[in-house]
């Protein structure tokens, strides 16, 4: 597993998915003592951090599993080997079902070709060389993706064997792919932004387990704030969420939340919550809300640490507890009625104010520290 920089159950990791907005703040000198202070690693995009990788190294260089552009000017692929393109029956490109509106800007490049997993290859040793520590995996999905170019589901053709490529097939592709991207380079940390409900709420499929080991962390989009989460252990159920980040946990690997949904302090509070209801030590949270990740202004929760766990989260009268050294975090699940939770004694709200017993409405979370 990834040796992270926290180390209890009440710490997290913050890390910065550095998307183009983000560029405020490194484009020129002012903030990375800020940065190397704050965050644990950066998710980046090349060529633009090239030139910055000595003003901050810890980064993660963003690759896309196997989406090969339409715009020829930024990436020839397409044009040059028009066989790593997967197709339909009728011999029509197979696009990547994302952002369609007026045409699929992704095709999809087939993950079963050798010599495209070879360039691909080829690609992140460059990366590597040229110094960049780890690498985020995008597209890492266990599940039907493909589209036309109108981002209508399609079934593209297996050009091995002239069959329907079938999901099963499909995945095989994909983590042979990522076990390759594995054992060619060893020594960097590999991301893998995947999606957690590919075989839930049984959680049996191998191949998934196969992924999950492929990787060094598992990014894990919208985090806690999934508006598809629900309560309970259904298929999208909280808890089963959670049980899913216990099965990376269970195979030595970590977890990073990325909200992009929270608009206020009390959803940052939310997803910093459930993060610590799973946290082993070594996991990671951040958010795409700028107001509360960049150098001008930072959520103060990011650095909050409640010492070790007293145990695993346990589920008290339809709220989720986990009990700390140091603090103590409670959870109202999504879609649950409001709850009164009495305490066992007076704790300590972010706000500074002593409390007895704690009003969560549905989907909220409260951390409380010992007095």
């Amino acid at each position: 597993g990834v040796l992270a920089a926290s180390c209890t159950e009440g710490s997290l990791n913050t890390y910065v998915y550095a998307k183009s907005p983000f560029n405020e703040w490194t484009s020129g000198d002012d903030h990375w003592d800020f940065m190397n202070e704050e965050y644990d690693a950066m998710v980046v995009w090349a060529p633009y951090w090239d030139e910055r990788l000595d003003s901050y190294a810890d980064v993660r260089v963003y690759r896309n599993a196997y989406a090969v552009k339409v715009d020829s000017d930024r990436d020839t692929r397409a044009a040059d080997h028009p066989d790593w393109i997967l197709r339909d029956s009728s011999g029509d490109p197979v696009y990547i079902d994302f952002s369609c509106s007026g045409g699929c800007p992704q095709y999809a490049g087939d993950l079963g070709n050798p010599a495209f997993v070879q360039d691909w290859i080829d690609g992140l040793r460059e990366l590597v060389d040229r110094g960049s520590p780890g690498v985020f995996i995008d597209d890492v999905n266990l599940l039907w993706r493909f589209s036309d170019r109108n981002g209508d589901p399609i079934q593209p053709i297996d050009p091995r064997t002239g069959q329907v490529l079938t999901l099963e097939v499909w995945n095989e592709y994909l983590v042979e792919f990522l076990e390759t991207v594995r054992a060619e380079f060893p020594d960097i940390e590999i991301w893998h932004n995947a999606l957690w409900y590919a075989d839930s709420p049984d959680y049996s499929d191998p191949l998934v387990d196969r992924q999950i080991r492929a990787a060094d962390v598992v990014q894990l989009e919208r985090g806690m704030n999934d508006t598809g989460l629900v309560g309970g252990t259904r298929k999208f159920g909280m808890q089963t969420f959670m049980s899913y980040i216990d099965r990376v946990h269970g195979l030595d690997r970590n977890v990073a939340l990325l909200d992009e949904n929270a608009v206020d302090e009390a959803g940052q509070w939310f997803n910093l919550a459930g993060a610590l209801l799973v946290n082993d030590g070594g996991d990671y949270v951040t958010t795409e809300d700028w107001d509360f990740i960049s150098p001008d202004r930072t959520f103060g929760g990011f650095d909050i640490d409640l010492g070790s766990a007293l145990g695993p989260r346990t589920v008290v009268n339809g709220t989720i507890q986990r009990e700390f050294t140091e603090g103590l975090v409670i959870m109202n699940e999504p879609k649950s009625p409001a709850v009164t939770v009495v305490l066992d004694g007076a704790w300590i709200t972010p706000t500074g104010e002593q409390v007895t017993e704690v009003e969560l409405g549905t989907r909220e979370a409260i951390v409380l520290t010992r007095p």
